[in-house]
């Protein structure tokens, strides 16, 4: 069995040049895994940085901008077309692997020769609150889906080439909400999501608030994409609408009043947030500054959905065309 180590060079934040070290370091033998980096149009000049890329097996050059969201799959699908491992693990640029990450995976899956896809929980590092915050979510969510496991690109999941296949692979409309949208596929199936007790990884969770908000209205927008594909859509439904208010925000007129709404309170609960975790080790700032973090994350994606669904509606309009105000079941 071969591991494929897919690391997109970008959105680096506070990790520095870990991950491509961590990748270069770890105690498997190399020809039991193999490293891709993918580097989009931001510029890699550094003497270090060019003796580390010399280390690995491919060097993918795509001509994207990687602070764009919907370029990040796409980097990604540029990585996995040059893989040639039999499991593949999902890097960010901020994910810092253990030292024994590669021969973890390859324990996992002598163990449980049929597995398909596992996955494990991450260590999570930040030093400024928000990125505290960012932390307690990821931790929350990670609680959530301990026990049925999930599916992430953030170094804590591991697929088979083949089931990735199977899937459809990631769909570049989705964007990051492709992490979803393949989890429900395999859901619907009701395989077994293997889980590895041990970390893989340490995730650098500080960032700027402005990156962390174009996120999560990114999040939206193909939020919105995929509760509105055709049924004839291979494997994109049935679709789960999580909360009503995203059956509301389809209808033109609910995006038109939710949308500028929603743009100032994603804003304003999220810098609330950062201001309640910022005001003392006292753990009752610390719990309202969560209680406010979650719907400034809501209300974010919320923005970013009425957008999509508004920006739909003007290019109805331009065609002659209305899109249907109904979310598909």
């Amino acid at each position: 069995m071969k591991i494929s180590l897919i690391l997109p060079l970008f959105d680096r934040r506070n990790a520095g040049w870990k991950p491509l070290e961590s990748a270069l370091g770890q105690t498997m033998a190399r020809g039991g895994y193999e490293i891709i980096v993918v580097v989009g149009n931001e510029s890699t000049k550094d003497a270090h940085v060019d003796a580390l890329l010399q280390q690995c097996d491919a060097v993918v050059h795509v001509d994207a901008d990687p602070n764009q969201p919907d370029q990040e799959i796409p980097i990604l699908m540029a990585g996995y077309a040059r893989s040639t491992g039999d499991v593949l693990f999902f890097m960010e640029g901020h994910t810092e692997l253990d030292p024994n990450c590669c021969a973890m995976i390859a324990e996992h899956f002598r163990g449980h020769p049929q597995s398909r896809i596992a996955w494990a929980p991450r260590i999570h590092s930040n030093t400024s609150a928000l990125g505290a915050l960012i932390g307690i979510h990821s931790k929350r969510h990670e609680s959530r889906v301990a026990e049925h496991g999930g599916f992430g690109l953030g170094a804590n999941s591991v697929i088979t080439r083949e089931y990735f296949e199977y899937l459809g692979r990631l769909d570049p409309r989705y964007m990051r909400f492709g992490e979803r949208v393949l989890l429900e596929r395999v859901m619907r199936e009701n395989v077994a999501i293997g889980r590895l007790d041990l970390p893989l990884a340490t995730h650098y969770d500080d960032m700027p608030l402005s990156q962390l908000i174009e996120i999560a209205t990114a999040a939206g927008e193909a939020k919105y994409r995929y509760y509105n594909a055709p049924a004839s859509d291979a494997g994109a439904g049935p679709v789960q609408v999580r909360h009503g208010i995203y059956r509301v925000a389809n209808c033109a007129a609910g995006a038109l009043i939710l949308f500028p709404l929603a743009t100032a309170l994603r804003g304003l609960f999220l810098r609330a947030s950062i201001i309640a975790q910022s005001a003392g080790g006292k753990s009752a700032y610390r719990l309202s500054a969560y209680r406010l973090f979650v719907p400034g994350l809501g209300f974010a994606d919320l923005s970013g959905f009425c957008r999509a669904r508004i920006q739909a509606l003007r290019a109805g309009r331009r065609r002659g065309l209305v899109p249907s105000p109904d979310v598909r079941r």
